[in-house]
């Protein structure tokens, strides 16, 4: 079940996710996401070790340039559905239960390409801890699905990787489900415990006193053993 909202913050319905495409188009601004994008950007940031504050992600958002900070002169209405749907995701999220927003062709295909293209955007906002994350062995490949999605959106990318077939991008979007899921769950404990896989492999290095056990619980607090945990960044 998700977590309760505040008054005013319900999830989106059908007719608002249209309304919040209708403004974002009403920026005139060809830097700003559409909805799918943004989707996949606020996954991101909740999937995140490190908290993202509104300053910094909302520029990326409307698309505004580099040295913006905060919301600009965006409507209320838009920032108030943007934060709708920030706070539906990282619930749905935390409850296992996401299912992300994807536009469809003419046929009713997903596409995902925007998606991941958002996804990625939000990566990029700390990329640090992702980074951290792909040298662990067993999420090297966590990111491959979103990124051979996003490719086909890449004028130097060889042509092979800028056409995919259609069982091919539903099986990526399949994985790509599945991997955001698996980053979560990953991010989850450095979330808890208020730190990020880099920090906390320095204090791990710089510990003194009794060396801890790997099958001890976690300092974290995360409830696992340290060996499936923290311990991993420290192996």
């Amino acid at each position: 079940m998700q977590n309760p909202t505040k008054p005013g913050q319900a999830p989106l319905a059908e007719a608002d996710y249209d309304r919040l495409d209708a403004l974002l188009d009403s920026l005139g601004n060809g830097d700003a996401m559409i909805v799918e994008e943004l989707d996949g950007f606020l996954a991101a940031l909740a999937c995140g070790a490190e908290v993202v504050p509104p300053e910094e992600y909302l520029p990326e958002i409307l698309g505004l340039p580099d040295d913006a900070e905060g919301a600009g002169s965006a409507p209320a209405e838009l920032l108030g559905l943007i934060e709708r749907h920030r706070l539906q995701v990282e619930s749905a999220l935390a409850a296992q239960d996401y299912a992300p927003v994807l536009a469809h062709d003419e046929h009713g295909q997903p596409d995902g390409v925007a998606w991941a293209v958002g996804f990625l955007r939000g990566v990029e906002m700390r990329p640090e801890g992702w980074e951290a994350m792909i040298e662990e062995d067993e999420f090297s490949d966590a990111l491959d699905a979103v990124e051979t999605l996003a490719a086909t959106l890449d004028d130097d990318a060889p042509a092979a990787a800028r056409k995919l077939g259609r069982r091919e991008r539903e099986a990526l979007i399949d994985q790509m489900i599945a991997d955001v899921a698996d980053i979560h769950e990953f991010f989850r404990p450095f979330r808890k415990a208020g730190t990020t896989p880099q920090a906390m492999r320095v204090e791990t290095v710089r510990r003194e006193g009794p060396k801890l056990g790997r099958n001890d619980p976690c300092p974290c607090g995360s409830g696992r053993k340290y060996k499936l945990c923290c311990g991993r960044q420290a192996a």
